[in-house]
């Protein structure tokens, strides 16, 4: 069975998700390439705005399809929760054993399990690797348990995300927020974000010229300091608006746009081929002698295989039922 794209496929989502993939090579290079350290703090609310995606195409996806009457909404939300964590895990035993030096870290399998607790409780534990993996794990399910009360699943949906959202934002005024529950307070925003009518919009806000005056208005404080709770998720909201009103504009217009597409419709298994094409970058150029890749050759390095890899990786389960299968049971 060839695996097919759904003819009624948000093309701006997927475009606005590929497009995030790009955006995640720049940071991930910067942490590789030693760049100007300062530069992250312009680009440290990309992993939030990962978690913020899935959380959207919660609210933007599943939502609707549940009021559609797909009683088995709750059940694949909570069921691919469950899996990602379960990636997570299986990810990092993974790492530990075949990579224990890390391009910044040293990785101990038996530091990760005596840490588990932490690791998936408060989060931001440096034996961990993939650190976004269990918010958006811990998002989905909760929304799926969510949907599952019936008839007052999506007031419900809305009350847990407004509730920790709103929380988080709170916390965030007297302390630091711990890793995960920040994350997935930028998770259960885009949920909010996603279940919202975009026509009830103000008009501004639905055109791509004054978003980008926002978001360069945005960036001034990072001139001075580190992103707080507030500022990252106006920052993701913003950008993803950005993308997702570019989006809606070219993305049934430009054919130079399909790469984007592609790695948007795999955004999950194209941010894993990032990491691991740098973490190889990076190996080779250190066992070589030759010192950390420099930014653009990284990001281009990065880029390529990414895309590279999504590809392949969809030539192979359009011919193959098996890998069709197995890539569904890891990511869909």
């Amino acid at each position: 069975m060839k695996p097919v794209l759904a003819a009624s496929r948000d093309r701006a989502l997927d475009l606005t998700r590929g497009a995030l993939v790009l955006c995640m090579v720049v940071y991930h290079a910067v942490n590789y390439s030693g760049a100007d350290p300062a530069v992250l703090r312009h680009l440290r609310f990309l992993p939030g705005a990962f978690v913020f995606l899935a959380g959207f195409g919660v609210g933007r996806l599943y939502l609707p399809r549940w009021e559609a009457g797909e009683k088995d909404v709750p059940l694949r939300l909570c069921w691919r929760g469950v899996r990602i964590l379960a990636l997570f895990l299986a990810l990092n035993v993974i790492a530990h054993v075949l990579m224990p030096a890390s391009y910044n870290r040293q990785l101990d399998l038996a530091e990760f399990a005596e840490r588990l607790d932490v690791i998936l409780g408060p989060g931001g534990v440096r034996a961990a690797v993939f650190g976004v993996l269990p918010p958006i794990a811990y998002v989905l399910a909760a929304c799926g348990a969510a949907l599952a009360l019936g008839r007052k699943g999506r007031g419900a949906v809305r009350l847990l995300g407004t509730s920790v959202s709103g929380g988080a934002a709170v916390l965030a005024i007297f302390s630091p927020l711990p890793f995960n529950l920040e994350l997935a307070a930028l998770g259960f925003l885009g949920v909010l974000a996603g279940s919202v009518n975009t026509g009830w919009l103000p008009l501004w806000l639905r055109q791509p010229l004054p978003l980008l005056v926002v978001f360069f208005a945005l960036q001034a404080p990072l001139l001075r300091d580190e992103p707080g709770f507030g500022l990252t998720g106006a920052l993701i909201t913003v950008t993803l608006a950005l993308l997702y009103t570019t989006g809606r504009r070219i993305s049934s217009r430009l054919a130079a746009v399909t790469p984007l597409l592609l790695m948007g419709r795999n955004s999950l298994p194209a941010y894993l081929l990032q990491i691991a094409a740098l973490q190889a970058l990076f190996r080779t150029m250190r066992a070589m002698g030759i010192g950390p890749p420099d930014l653009i050759s990284a990001i281009v390095f990065t880029a390529t295989v990414t895309l590279a890899g999504i590809a392949a990786t969809t030539t192979l389960r359009i011919r193959s039922p098996l890998a069709d299968r197995t890539y569904r049971a890891l990511f869909a």
